[in-house]
C-alpha cells in the first residue's frame, strides 16, 4: 500500500523536489564558504562553518516544506534527514577541496558530528517555520 501511495501521479516528482531542496542548501553553503575563503584564511573559515550550515539547513527545511506542502507525511523527520544529507554532502565536497588545495582535512570527526546535529535541528526548525507560515 505504501508503494502504491508513493507512485501516485502527484507524488512522482517528490524525490526531485527533496533533492532540489538539499542541492540548493549545499550550493548556498559552498558559496558562503568560497566568499569567506576569499577574505579570510582557510583555517578561520572553519570557525564560521556552523553558522553557515545552520542558516542553509534552515533554508533547506523551509524550501522542502514550501515545495512539497502537504504531500509529506513526516515533515519534520524528512526535513531533519534533508539537513543531515545537506551536511554530509557539504562536508564531503569541502573535504575533497581542502585536501586537494591545502593538503589537509579541515573538518574533523567531532566537527562533522557537531555540524550534523546543527543541520538536523536547524532544518527541522526551518520546516516548522514553513508549516507555521503556510497555514
Amino acid at each position: 500500500m505504501e508503494m502504491a501511495l508513493f507512485f501516485r501521479k502527484q507524488n512522482r516528482d517528490l524525490p526531485g523536489k527533496v533533492a532540489y531542496a538539499i542541492f540548493s542548501g549545499v550550493c548556498g553553503t559552498l558559496l558562503l564558504v568560497a566568499f569567506f575563503a576569499a577574505i579570510l584564511d582557510a583555517y578561520q573559515v572553519v570557525k564560521y562553518l556552523p553558522w553557515m550550515i545552520a542558516f542553509n539547513t534552515a533554508m533547506t527545511g523551509f524550501s522542502l516544506i514550501e515545495k512539497t506542502r502537504d504531500r509529506l507525511v513526516h515533515r519534520h523527520l524528512t526535513a531533519a534527514g534533508a539537513g543531515i544529507a545537506n551536511v554530509i554532502l557539504t562536508c564531503i565536497i569541502l573535504t575533497i577541496f581542502t585536501f586537494y588545495l591545502i593538503g589537509e582535512n579541515l573538518i574533523s570527526t567531532s566537527t562533522f558530528l557537531l555540524l550534523a546535529v546543527i543541520g538536523a535541528v536547524c532544518s527541522a526548525l526551518g520546516a516548522w517555520l514553513a508549516v507555521k507560515y503556510y497555514k
